[in-house]
C-alpha cells in the first residue's frame, strides 16, 4: 500500500493548535511533522504534540469497553455496556429525575465531537452539568465587564508593538509559537518586559524581568496608572469618547502610589514609575496576560485592573497593542447545535467546577446517581482531591471515557476506550491564542471493535429512542455545527478542508470600537458588577495569608513536558518542589533531597530542587503527577475566585516537613 499523507490537529487544550503532516502506510502512522505551510504554526510543534504517535500506539492504551468486577475490570463488549447504560439512564431519569446523573466534560479532547455527550444529554432532557472553570474564567468574566468579551489581536500583530508587556505567561513552556513571536519581535527591535513571581525559561530568554509577589498583580496594574495619569500620560480623547467611569477609577488608583505598591508588591517604587512611563511613553504596546496570575481569590479584579491600562492609555483597537487574555473569534459560530439542544432540557442544575467534592458531597436534592466523565480527569485536575474522591467513589454508577487507566478511570465502573485524533474526521478551534479553524482528517481506522464516543452515543441514543439529536452521522454532525460560520462567511464545507481558515475582520480587536457592554463602551465603571455584588471598578482585594503551620504560598503551574496530567501517564517518579535557598535553608533541605510536603489534609513526598528562580515563602510543584506518584491537588484547597468561578489554586499553603 503507498503511503499516504493526512492533515490532522493537535487535540489538545493548547493556545497553539498546532496541524501536522501525519503519514500512514498500511494503516499505520510512520511519521508526524509540524504543517510548514500553518501561518501561525510553521511546522514547529512541541514534544507534547510530538509525543501523540507515541501514545497512540502504546500498549498501555485501553481498546476495548472494561465493567468493573469486584476490585478488578474485565473485558466486556459495547452490546453488554450499551444495554447497561440504557438501563441505568431510564430508570434514574424515571425515578430521582435527569438531575441525578452529572455530565462531567472537560477540554482534554477539543474536538466538535468531543461535545456529543453534553448534546446527547440535553436531548436526553437535562443533567448535572459544570459551570465556572479550572484554567480561566476569572479573567473571561473581567474582560466580559470590562470589554464584553474576550478578544486577541492575531499572533502576528505581535510585530507592530514597540513594547510588550508579557504579564503571568511562560510561553516557552506553553505557548511555544508566542514565545517564538516574542523572540522575534525582540530581533526586530521591540522591547519584551516580562513580570512574573517565577523566573520561568521565558522570563530567563529576556532581559527586562520583573518579580513581583503572588496574588500582587493588581496592585502594580493600579500603581502603574496612577503614575500614568499623575504625569498627563492617559489619552483623553479616547477616554472621552470609548471609556466609561474613568473619574471613579482615576479616584481610587490615586490611593495606590509606587510607594504604597512597593509594600505590596515587593517591585520598588522606582522600577513601578520606569514600568509605567514605558508602557504609557510607547506608541504601540501589548499586554498578554497569562493564565497564572488569575487563579486566586483576588484574579477576576486583578484582569480588571490591568485592563484598565490599556484602556486609559488608548492602547486598545489599534496595531501592535490590546490586552490579549483570550482569544474568541472562530468559536462562537460554533455552538448553535448545542444552544437549539437545550430545548429539550425539563430539568437540570450546574455547580462550580472547583467545587466537585464539596457538591457531591452535600447535595441531597436529588444526589448524584451516576456520573459520565469525558475529555477530563477530575480526579487529578480538582481541588481538594482528598474529598474529591471520597465522594466520587460513592456514587453508585460511574462510567469515564479515556485513552488510558487514569486516576478517575480506575474508579469507575465502566471504562470506554476513546478515540483518538487519528481515527476520525473533525474540526478544531480555540479561543485561547490560535486565530485559525483546523479541520482534521482521519489518517487510520481504529482498532478492531473500538467506537469512537460519536457513534457510541449515536448507539446510545437509538438504543433509549432519542430521536431529537438533530442529526444521523458524523458529516450531518460537522456541516450542522458549522452551518453558522460557513452562512456567515458565504464558504462551502469542502473550502474548510484544506485551508487555513480566520476570520479577518477580528485581526485587531475591537478595531470597531463597538464594545459589547450595555454602554457600548470600555467600562472601567460596571453596572454590571455592581449588580453582581462585586466592585463596579476594578480594586485590589488583599492576597490570602498564609496560614498558621503553612507559611509557604503553593503554586501548581503547567510544565512543558505535559499537557495537564496527559504525559504524566508515564512517570513514576516522586513530584519535584522548587524551593529558593532562604527557604531550603530555613528547613535544613539540601538540594535533591526527599521531603514531605503537607497541606492541610493531606501530603505527598518529594524531591527537592534549589533553585534562585523561585520567590521566597513559596514552594512550586508542577500540576500533573498521577497518585501514584503524589497528586498536587491533593495539597490544594476548593477556593473560588472573585469573579467567574475559577478555581484558587495558587491561595493553597503548606509545610515542608523532612523524611525521617
Amino acid at each position: 500500500m503507498m503511503k499516504k499523507e493526512f492533515s490532522v490537529s493537535c487535540p489538545m487544550d493548547c493556545f497553539d493548535l498546532c496541524r501536522f503532516v501525519v503519514t500512514v502506510e498500511n494503516n499505520r502512522i510512520i511519521s508526524l511533522q509540524g504543517d510548514k505551510h500553518h501561518p501561525l504554526t510553521k511546522g514547529l510543534i512541541c514534544k507534547k504534540g510530538q509525543s501523540l504517535v507515541q501514545r497512540f500506539y502504546h500498549p498501555k492504551r485501553l481498546l476495548w469497553p472494561l465493567i468493573r468486577h469486584k476490585n478488578d475490570f474485565i473485558r466486556a463488549s459495547y452490546e453488554d455496556v450499551l444495554d447497561i447504560m440504557a438501563e441505568k439512564l431510564i430508570a434514574i431519569k424515571e425515578i430521582h429525575g435527569p438531575k441525578a446523573i452529572l455530565n462531567y466534560t472537560g477540554d482534554g479532547y477539543g474536538g466538535l465531537k468531543g461535545r456529543i455527550q453534553t448534546l446527547f444529554f440535553n436531548c436526553f432532557g437535562g443533567a448535572t452539568r459544570v459551570k465556572g472553570s479550572l484554567c480561566w474564567g476569572a479573567g473571561i468574566a473581567a474582560q466580559k465587564y470590562d470589554f464584553g468579551g474576550s478578544k486577541g489581536h492575531f499572533p502576528d500583530d505581535l510585530f507592530n508593538s514597540d513594547m510588550i508587556l508579557l504579564w503571568g505567561r511562560n510561553p516557552r513552556e506553553t505557548g511555544i509559537h508566542l514565545f517564538t513571536n516574542l523572540k522575534q519581535a525582540q530581533k526586530n527591535g521591540s522591547r519584551v518586559i516580562v513580570i512574573d513571581p517565577v523566573k520561568t525559561p521565558t522570563a530567563g530568554s529576556f532581559d527586562d524581568y520583573i518579580r513581583i509577589h503572588p496574588s500582587t498583580d493588581g496592585a502594580l496594574a493600579l500603581a502603574m496608572a496612577d503614575v500614568i495619569i499623575g504625569n498627563n500620560l492617559h489619552d483623553k480623547e479616547f477616554i472621552d469618547s470609548h471609556v466609561l467611569g474613568f473619574d471613579s477609577f482615576r479616584s481610587y488608583a490615586a490611593s495606590f502610589s509606587p510607594e504604597r505598591a512597593e509594600a505590596i508588591t515587593g517591585i520598588s517604587s522606582e522600577t513601578i514609575e520606569t514600568l509605567a512611563l514605558t508602557y504609557a511613553g510607547a506608541k504601540t504596546a501589548s499586554i498578554y496576560i497569562g493564565y497564572g496570575l488569575q487563579r486566586y481569590c483576588n484574579s477576576g479584579n486583578t484582569v480588571r485592573c490591568i485592563d484598565a491600562l490599556g484602556a486609559i492609555t488608548g492602547k486598545i483597537g489599534k496595531k501592535g497593542c490590546g490586552v490579549n487574555y483570550a482569544a474568541k473569534s472562530i468559536s462562537p459560530y460554533l455552538n448553535a447545535l448545542e444552544i437549539k439542544s437545550r430545548e429539550y432540557i425539563t430539568a437540570e442544575r450546574a455547580f462550580t467546577m472547583g467545587k466537585l467534592g464539596d457538591f457531591l458531597d452535600e447535595e441531597k436534592a436529588p444526589p448524584i446517581r451516576a456520573v459520565f466523565v469525558s475529555s477530563a480527569n477530575p480526579l487529578n485536575q480538582s481541588p481538594d482531591l482528598k474529598k474529591t474522591v471520597d465522594a466520587f467513589s460513592k456514587i453508585e454508577f460511574k462510567i469515564v471515557f479515556d485513552h488510558f487507566m487514569t486516576d478517575t478511570a480506575r474508579f469507575a465502573d465502566i471504562v470506554i476506550p476513546a478515540a483518538s485524533v487519528f481515527e476520525q474526521d473533525d474540526v478544531f478551534a480555540t479561543s485561547m491564542y490560535s486565530p485559525f479553524l483546523n479541520y482534521s482528517q482521519k489518517a487510520v481506522e481504529p482498532p478492531q471493535g473500538l467506537m469512537p464516543e460519536f457513534e457510541f452515543y449515536l448507539s446510545l441514543a437509538s438504543r433509549m429512542g432519542l430521536k431529537n439529536l438533530g442529526f444521523k452521522n458524523s458529516e450531518g454532525y460537522l456541516k450542522k455545527s458549522l452551518a453558522p460560520l460557513l452562512n456567515q462567511f458565504n464558504i462551502q464545507f469542502s473550502d474548510l478542508q484544506d485551508s487555513y481558515f480566520c476570520i479577518e475582520k477580528d485581526r485587531i480587536a475591537w478595531e470597531d470600537m463597538n464594545f459589547e457592554t450595555p454602554s457600548g463602551k470600555i467600562e472601567l465603571y460596571s453596572e454590571k458588577a455592581l449588580k453582581d455584588g462585586l466592585s463596579p471598578f476594578s480594586a485590589f482585594i488583599e492576597p490570602l495569608k498564609n496560614k498558621n503551620g503553612f507559611p509557604l504560598r503553593l503554586l501548581t503551574c503547567h510544565t512543558e513536558d505535559s499537557m495537564h496530567s496527559q504525559e504524566f501517564a508515564f512517570c513514576d517518579d516522586v513530584p519535584v518542589v522548587y524551593l529558593n535557598r532562604i527557604t531550603a535553608d530555613k528547613y535544613g533541605i539540601k538540594d535533591q533531597s526527599l521531603v514531605y510536603v503537607k497541606g492541610e489534609k493531606s501530603k505527598l513526598k518529594a524531591r527537592v530542587c534549589v533553585t534562585e528562580n523561585i520567590c521566597d515563602s513559596t514552594a512550586l510543584i508542577h500540576q500533573g503527577w498521577w497518585h501514584k506518584s503524589g497528586a498536587v491537588n491533593f495539597l490544594t484547597e476548593s477556593l473560588i475566585s472573585d469573579m467567574g468561578g475559577q478555581a484558587a489554586y495558587y491561595d493553597s499553603f503548606c509545610v515542608i516537613e523532612t523524611v525521617d
